[in-house]
């Protein structure tokens, strides 16, 4: 099973998001270029462009595929894409690296149980972890999972041993004695699983706050703001065909995925999609997202990865949605 790298919103917006489109015909305007990296997460995507989704809302999209989160990353940081799949690690990279303002129009998923933490069976759970060697992948939502755990049983990321390296290579550093645990999803996990490891941590005890969503940037949100609900809506179509034709669906994304339907309905079993009703209640303030971007952005301040904190609400144009769908957040 190969590697996933990753890791509503109706029409009627307020006039904030509505002047940007300036009365254009949307058919007109360049094709919206959005970067994704495989994760069944971003898949519907695929599901919304494969069924003409897409252009029954009036839009031409071009998915562009990248091979992980920080590719997707630096192209949309680059201005090479409008808007790509992000986890709140990269939403806080950009914003702190990059003039790039990370506006989040929908929570698409969040993990529920796909990440985990797997150390050595003798260990009882994240305390044991404590001036051990644990392999995390730079850059990426390793480090939010791990800072979760470690925060479950009061340490920090400074009473651990950061060990750097690709999720592939984690499977042999563990088996060789090189790490104690290590922060990953399928297939890696199941390879550390079967050599012995313990599921110390996963990201089904921290619901709502493992997430992924899309983003756009804010400059594209100026310019043509009545895109962005269009693009969720249909995003959203893509995500009712997975429930009413499950098997065309499945199929659709499993191309995408490189992987047999099986074995993406293994991994689609550690993961919750999330629907739009479920929004205002995860993008609340002192909500799920908003306590986990805290408690990222504090281990990676610890680590010097960002310069400054940042709030939820400054990446928040889906505060712009939830006003007009629900009459919260605004």
């Amino acid at each position: 099973m190969p590697s996933l790298r990753r890791r509503a919103i109706s029409l009627g917006l307020g006039s904030s998001l509505l002047l940007a489109a300036g009365g254009c015909n949307r058919s007109s305007r360049e094709p919206i270029k959005f970067a994704t990296n495989p994760w069944p997460g971003y898949d519907p995507l695929y599901v919304a462009r494969d069924r003409g989704f897409f252009e029954e809302v009036g839009l031409d999209v071009t998915l562009v595929d990248l091979t992980s989160l920080g590719a997707s990353r630096r192209a949309f940081e680059r201005g090479q894409v409008d808007g790509c799949g992000a986890t709140l690690v990269e939403i806080l990279l950009t914003a702190d690296q990059s003039g790039t303002r990370p506006q989040i129009s929908a929570v698409v998923d969040y993990s529920n149980g796909a990440d985990v933490l797997v150390g050595e069976p003798r260990m009882s759970g994240p305390a044991g972890l404590r001036e051990r060697r644990v392999a995390i992948e730079p850059g990426t939502l390793h480090i939010q999972l791990l800072a979760l755990a470690l925060a479950s049983v009061k340490l920090s990321i400074r009473d651990v041993i950061l060990v750097p390296m690709p999720q592939n290579a984690m499977p042999n550093a563990f088996a060789e004695g090189l790490v104690s645990a290590a922060v990953c999803f399928p297939p890696e996990s199941n390879r550390i699983l079967e050599a012995g490891g313990k599921v110390l941590f996963h990201s089904g005890q921290v619901p709502g706050q493992v997430i992924d969503t899309l983003v756009f940037d804010g400059a594209f949100v100026n310019r043509r703001g009545s895109d962005v609900p269009a693009f969720v809506a249909a995003y959203y179509k893509a995500v009712a065909l997975m429930a009413s034709q499950p098997d065309e669906a499945h199929a659709i994304m499993a191309r995408r995925e490189n992987m047999s339907v099986a074995e993406l309905r293994q991994t689609l079993a550690g993961m919750h999609f999330v629907s739009r009703t479920e929004q205002p209640a995860l993008l609340a303030p002192g909500g799920p997202v908003e306590r986990s971007l805290n408690e990222l952005q504090g281990a990676m301040m610890a680590l010097a990865q960002l310069r400054q904190a940042h709030n939820l609400k400054d990446f928040l144009i889906a505060r712009e949605f939830l006003a007009a769908d629900f009459g919260v957040l605004a």
